[in-house]
């Protein structure tokens, strides 16, 4: 085999062009997700896009849950994203098998960022095109919120975006941020979520348009909003302005 094929393809200053690759399809999928720590719970937000009008509503989503407590939203490449909520909720699954009690997320968030970057070192393997965010309520920590990226960093964040409009989502969320330090309640946090994300699309959502994943303090589970709450949620923002 040629020294070419056995190797990524670098940049002169270093850069795998492989990588830049998937940062900038990702990108291409016009998705954005926002995710929101408060001081009593973790929120993530994105739009639900269904292509076609026969597509059952239900069938299309971007939140998964990888437990009963951890929960995640996938920007991106849908193929790729299944993959990897499938590989969060084995590893997910074998920790808590293993040693009784619920994976932290940082724990995981760095589990599967070792997983990603094996994937930027072989010519024959293509990185992920998707964004990771993973959230949950740590029986330790309280609200965590992890982003994973295709080269495999994971870091934490108190409020994070991903996919198409990432950077204008990043200066509204420092915005919302320093006005109150984060110190949100689980009702501000999704609304800020929701506002962040309505500012950075320029549209106001019907309660079917959009979709919330939310684990709090009085409830640990990460489940997803029905209609009906994000459409509570919705009037009351409505009402505000």
């Amino acid at each position: 085999m040629s020294f070419e094929k056995t190797m990524k393809v670098f940049s002169p200053d270093g850069r795998i062009y492989q990588m830049e690759y998937a940062f900038k399809a990702i990108s291409q999928f016009g998705q954005t997700s926002i995710a929101v720590r408060g001081n009593d719970s973790v929120v993530v937000c994105t739009q639900k896009k269904i292509p076609d009008k026969l597509i059952v509503p239900d069938s299309v989503t971007n939140i998964f849950n990888v437990s009963d407590s951890r929960g995640v939203v996938l920007v991106g490449n849908m193929n790729d994203a299944r993959y990897i909520v499938q590989w969060l909720r084995n590893n997910a699954a074998k920790f808590k098998f293993t040693n009784g009690y619920e994976i932290p997320v940082h724990v995981l968030a760095q589990k599967l960022g070792h997983h990603l970057q094996h994937f930027s070192q072989q010519a024959g393997l293509r990185p992920f095109c998707v964004n990771t965010t993973i959230v949950g309520m740590d029986e330790e920590f309280g609200a965590q919120c992890y982003r994973v990226d295709p080269s495999g960093q994971a870091i934490g964040f108190k409020c994070v975006s991903t996919g198409s409009k990432e950077q204008e989502a990043m200066t509204q969320l420092e915005k919302h941020y320093r006005k109150k330090e984060g110190n949100w309640d689980r009702k501000e946090t999704i609304e800020t979520a929701i506002q962040v994300l309505q500012t950075v699309i320029s549209s106001d959502f019907k309660a079917n348009e959009i979709e919330i994943g939310v684990a709090s303090v009085g409830d640990v589970r990460f489940k997803k909003l029905t209609e009906q709450e994000i459409e509570n949620h919705l009037n009351d923002l409505a009402d505000k302005q």
